[in-house]
């Protein structure tokens, strides 16, 4: 029989610890994803609720802000000095002509820095992406580009790339929606005017893009001197687009939390995990800050509890072969029947007329002192 306590008629508190290396299923050979089950039911008593919440977590900063499927990709295209890149029929930069390319940088922790070098240098398997220059402003928080090769022009497929569910635009500071196209930066034949602006695929009679070369949209230049002739990203630097908030999701939790990521409907979120530590340290919740919203379940029994560790794009978080810890709290609340809500209307009816039968009656009493008065 469970322990209750007098003043709040609610039995003992429970916490439950769980390790993802202990998981009965993982899901998709994932750790961050699985299914747990408990040896000990836990049952709540008849004319009880459940409140749940997160009491702490442990998780390893063991996962990358860059992941290949996720924002590891550049599509690229070098072209002569003042001609735009090729693009397909269905508007995207074709890859198929000679300088055309794709750079996929490897998965791992990028800062600013180290993304601009990477690009710039390229990695060991293609190279740099020739013959681009890419470099981050500090004050400004935003990456430059410009060409460093005489006569050629370098364009990156920013909006127009086929691969879009896998770009960087967004880590580079251009945004997909609002870019004015496909970024170029270009050098003349005598390596002495820069020249810089947006392209996209050439549009036919109908409409539809025309496979071939594409056309300037905005060209600007010609620039002489640093740092008019580097072409500024529309926005600044976001290296952690991808993942900037980690979440907690249960499947015990379908009706106690709100996510504007799915048009503010209810979502399984059991709670949000701030990233409070630096990449190779461990991310906390403490139980000072971390059993703060809770949650109540209808369910009258719990045999299984489902885990995930996602982004706020509700995908799964790689941790790279690590586990982490979370230990769950859960209290037991008596259901109480409430009052029914009071009538205010028929209040302020029966306190009205109240007020109105002690009026007349005070009218008539005071009359009849009147009446008296005179006879006398």
């Amino acid at each position: 029989m469970l322990a209750a306590y007098k003043e709040t008629e609610t039995s003992a508190s429970r916490v439950l610890y769980i390790n993802s290396k202990d998981a009965t299923v993982f899901f998709n050979n994932n750790q961050s994803d699985f299914n747990f089950t408990l040896q000990e039911p836990i049952v709540v008593p008849e004319h009880h609720s459940m409140l749940m919440s997160v009491f702490s977590a442990e998780i390893p900063y063991s996962f990358y802000n860059f992941r290949v499927g996720v924002n590891c990709r550049l599509d690229y295209a070098v072209t002569v000095f003042n001609t735009p890149a090729d693009y397909d029929a269905n508007g995207f930069l074709d890859l198929t002509p000679v300088g055309a390319n794709t750079l996929l940088i490897p998965e791992g922790n990028y800062n600013a820095v180290e993304l601009a070098k990477t690009i710039s240098n390229g990695v060991a398997a293609a190279g740099p992406v020739y013959p681009l220059e890419v470099k981050f402003d500090p004050v400004k928080l935003k990456f430059s580009f410009r060409c460093i090769i005489a006569n050629l022009r370098v364009t990156l497929a920013m909006k127009n790339g086929a691969a879009t569910g896998e770009d960087m635009n967004e880590e580079l500071g251009f945004d997909l929606i609002n870019v004015d196209g496909d970024p170029f930066v270009e050098l003349n034949a005598g390596g002495t005017q820069w020249f810089n602006g947006f392209s996209n695929p050439t549009l036919g009679g109908g409409g539809a893009p025309v496979a071939g070369p594409g056309t300037d949209t905005i060209r600007d230049g010609p620039f002489f001197i640093s740092p008019a002739y580097f072409l500024y990203a529309d926005d600044v630097v976001d290296v952690t687009n991808s993942i900037r908030s980690l979440f907690l999701r249960t499947n015990l939790s379908t009706t106690s939390v709100l996510d504007s990521h799915i048009g503010g409907g209810f979502s399984n979120i059991l709670t949000r995990v701030p990233i409070n530590a630096e990449p190779g340290g461990i991310i906390k919740i403490e139980p000072t800050n971390g059993d703060v919203h809770k949650l109540l379940l209808k369910v009258k029994s719990i045999t299984d509890i489902s885990i995930t560790l996602t982004n706020q794009k509700n995908q799964v978080i790689n941790l790279n072969g690590l586990t982490f810890d979370i230990s769950l709290k859960l209290e037991f609340i008596a259901d109480k029947e409430l009052e029914p809500e009071p009538n205010r209307r028929n209040d302020f009816v029966v306190n009205r007329n109240t007020a109105l039968q002690k009026f007349i009656e005070e009218r008539e009493a005071e009359l009849k002192r009147i009446k008296t008065k005179k006879k006398k």
